[in-house]
């Protein structure tokens, strides 16, 4: 079904993910004491076996950090953070150079979690706002593996129908950090959901 969207529900999906990164930019400020801004330069749909090839080395190892849904919506939201962008804000948080992101240890991981779980979360609350649903996330998770074998596994925990993810790609810039960083936002709500979320905005065909 995400596959059928049109470009105004595309439009108005990254209209959400700009109030909710917006929040989110607010909150990291805080947390990491420095300013954070955040864009959303594009809201894509993609086919999940796609999804490996947006990254600069398909079998790259990342970052994800999953949140399950629950209540008026259902499914799993992801933030994806590639490794130069963990090396990046492991190195400003710890102060030192990070070789193997399969090696952080566990301040930078609980960093990263609780990162993941501010721009999820952000989203979740803005959609939650649009559609007045009650959204329940649950405590993420986080993961340290090939992207393919996270989706994998996403893909399998949400449904056997959808095969197809909604891509929120954000830009993060930290002062300290003198490149811009990219994080991925994966939504991928389960049929009935996204039917809801789409009659609710006035936008079910």
């Amino acid at each position: 079904m995400l596959e059928k969207l049109s470009e105004k529900q595309l439009d108005l999906l990254n209209e959400i993910g700009n109030i909710g990164t917006g929040n989110a930019a607010t909150a990291l400020s805080m947390m990491v004491g420095r300013k954070v801004e955040i864009s959303v330069p594009a809201t894509r749909v993609l086919p999940i076996s796609n999804i490996p090839f947006i990254f600069e080395k398909p079998e790259e190892i990342v970052c994800a950090v999953k949140m399950r849904m629950k209540e008026d919506v259902e499914g799993e939201i992801l933030l994806i953070l590639n490794s130069t962008t963990v090396k990046e804000i492991a190195r400003l948080l710890t102060g030192m150079e990070i070789e193997d992101i399969t090696t952080l240890n566990e301040f930078s991981i609980s960093m990263l979690k609780e990162i993941g779980n501010i721009m999820c979360g952000s989203y979740v609350t803005a959609l939650s706002g649009f559609t007045n649903f009650f959204i329940n996330p649950e405590p993420p998770e986080i993961a340290v593996d090939m992207i393919s074998a996270i989706l994998s596994e996403v893909s399998i925990s949400v449904t056997q129908t959808e095969d197809y993810i909604l891509l929120i790609e954000t830009t993060i810039e930290i002062e300290g950090i003198d490149k811009k960083l990219t994080g991925y936002l994966l939504l991928l709500p389960n049929e009935e959901s996204l039917k809801k979320i789409l009659e609710k905005l006035g936008m079910w065909n």
